[in-house]
């Protein structure tokens, strides 16, 4: 039976063993990054980091949009906690990094729903997933050069099989994008009129297959483009040898002869 927990008044968390949805709550303001929102996707975060047996993420908002960026009204309320946003921690992420890092700590695919407006903060969120399911009536867009400053929530190592060509122009003019040249783009990995239902069916897929094999495929595709030819083949060949004759491929090979769904740890 799912469960539920509340962050900060705008995060929700649902656990629905073994896949979790994450969801913005601040409909009235398209789910717009204000003090309280960003602490409770860092508390959400942290929560997720904890949980056993979880084996996919979904990240949706609520209401029309899934995040309008940073509410910088309310940001700008507490000018004295501004310093605190760039204040980089032991790993040498500050807290709006974290918010697109952060995703990475619960240790499975995250998979994000987007709709609606998708600007400057939460469109760096939402690249901070592994896979994002987009609408094509959405609008994504780097804002931040509206309020004269530069996207810096990690983008610089989530957007890093996006052409440098495209982030400038995005970064420099802030131009708004729809969902199919979002695609297009590499922005977004496919088109959905139902994002957060097929970002559901995406999770519970994943959450179906060998966590290991799972694990071992991102580890794969995140290390892979640092690597010289030969090193990547090492590491295919290296992450290869710890999956063939364990417990979860025999597993896997069994269900599969007899036509019957897999049952993992």
């Amino acid at each position: 039976m799912a469960a539920t927990e509340r962050f900060h008044e705008r995060v929700t968390l649902e656990i629905d063993h073994p896949v979790a949805e994450v969801r913005l709550v601040r409909p009235r303001a398209h789910n717009g990054l204000d003090w309280a929102m960003i602490d409770g996707l860092l508390a959400a975060q942290r929560r997720l980091a904890e949980l056993d047996g979880l084996r996919a993420v979904v990240l949706a908002g609520e209401g029309d949009s899934f995040c309008a960026g940073l509410d910088m009204g309310a940001i700008m309320d507490q000018p004295a906690r501004l310093p605190s946003l760039l204040e980089p921690d032991e790993a040498g992420i500050n807290p709006v990094q974290r918010l697109a890092l952060g995703w990475r700590e619960a240790g499975v695919p995250v998979i994000a729903a987007l709709h609606g407006h998708v600007y400057g903060g939460g469109l760096q969120i939402a690249l901070g997933a592994d896979i994002r399911v987009v609408h094509p009536e959405a609008r994504l867009a780097l804002l931040e050069i509206v309020w004269g400053i530069i996207p810096d929530m990690g983008i610089s190592v989530t957007a890093g099989d996006i052409r440098g060509d495209v982030l400038r122009e995005l970064a420099w003019t802030g131009r708004k994008v729809a969902g199919e040249e979002a695609v297009t783009l590499g922005l977004a990995t496919r088109l959905a009129d139902d994002p957060q239902r097929t970002a559901r069916d995406i999770a519970t897929a994943v959450a179906a297959r060998s966590p290991r094999a799972v694990a071992a495929a991102g580890e794969l595709f995140t290390l892979a483009p640092g690597m010289t030819p030969r090193e990547r083949l090492a590491l295919e060949a290296r992450l290869q040898r710890g999956l063939l004759g364990g417990e979860e491929q025999r597993e896997a090979v069994a269900a599969r002869l007899a036509g019957r769904p897999p049952r993992f740890p």
